[in-house]
């Protein structure tokens, strides 16, 4: 039976010494078992072997850079969106922070990230940045729908008040034609009624009626003139009568005019005898004159004459002319 040696008892020669369970650990023994590594199963110092102390194995860096361009992109993506002018820009970053977003949640599920409130609101303000794009689109389209109805509108109103107008312009035009076609004949019929035969009346519109008779031969006094060789005398007599309720004026009426049928003026011719009459100056209502007087006519141009009465003033100044025979 071997008896064990005592502690202090020097170990044969090239045999390893034992390990002492009594002895305090070494530093790299501490080191060893912190790390989880056995510690015997490490080399330990001696001839030949370097001293390598244990060290833990770096951890993975996370990977928050897709959930943090999220968020940049969402808010970018919402911030557009609100502003009418740009909102149709807000689209791509919107949904790339959601495409982006849902990969950071991902990788944070996946424990290689770790933004997961990053991630997670570039998620709802991408969502957030498409739906208020959307909506501002459709807002838009529809606003400007309504616009173009509204100018249709107005479009279709300024066309018929056009329609209108052109309507009341043709109307208004065509009153004013008729309005002149009718002056004009009433002109024209007023040009024929003072065209008459001799023996016939006119009557002006503030009642002052004329009337000439049909001419008499005249037979002149040869005391007092030499009758013209080769010519009539005829006698004309103007009847003047004041039918209106007022005084009337003949100023600037007074002899007639008097022209064979080449239209040269007749004279008159006065053989001193007293049967010449003149028109008064003026007639009040009911009051008449007479004008006799008597003209020369070449014979071969007595037929027809005629007698032109003027009478009125300015635009309003309008001639009598009666024609005939001379008898």
């Amino acid at each position: 039976m071997t008896t064990p040696a005592p502690p202090d008892s020097p170990q044969p020669a090239g045999e390893p010494a034992a390990a002492d369970p009594w002895a305090p650990p070494g530093p790299w023994q501490d080191e060893g078992a912190a790390s989880g590594h056995d510690p015997a199963a490490l080399p330990g110092p001696g001839p030949g072997v370097p001293y390598w102390p244990p060290y833990p194995m770096p951890a993975a860096e996370p990977r928050n850079g897709l959930g943090v361009a999220a968020m940049v992109l969402g808010i970018t993506g919402t911030v557009l969106s609100l502003l009418l002018v740009v909102f149709w820009l807000s689209w791509l970053p919107a949904l790339l922070a959601v495409v982006f977003g849902a990969i950071g949640l991902g990788l944070v599920r996946k424990g290689r990230a770790t933004n997961r409130g990053m991630a997670l609101a570039g998620v709802v303000l991408g969502a957030a940045g498409l739906l208020i794009s959307v909506g501002t689109g459709v807002f838009i389209a529809a606003r400007v729908h309504s616009v173009n109805e509204e100018l249709r509108a107005e479009a279709a109103a300024a066309s018929a008040r056009a329609d209108e107008q052109a309507a009341q312009e043709r109307e208004r035009l065509e009153a004013a034609r008729k309005k002149l076609a009718a002056e004009q004949e009433k002109k024209a019929a007023d040009e024929r009624a003072r065209r008459l035969p001799f023996g016939q009346s006119y009557t002006y519109e503030d009642g002052l009626k004329v009337t000439t008779a049909a001419p008499e031969p005249f037979v002149p006094n040869e005391t007092v003139f030499k009758v013209p060789a080769n010519a009539r005398i005829v006698q004309v007599r103007i009847t003047v009568v004041n039918t209106g309720p007022a005084a009337l004026s003949l100023y600037g009426s007074g002899s007639p005019f008097v022209r064979d049928s080449r239209g040269s003026l007749a004279f008159a011719f006065f053989d001193g005898s007293g049967r010449a009459k003149f028109l008064a100056d003026s007639l009040a209502p009911g009051q008449e004159t007479t004008s006799l007087e008597a003209y020369t006519l070449p014979d071969d141009a007595a037929d027809p004459f005629t007698v032109q009465f003027t009478y009125g003033s300015g635009m309003q100044r309008k001639d009598v002319i009666w024609s005939g025979p001379a008898g």
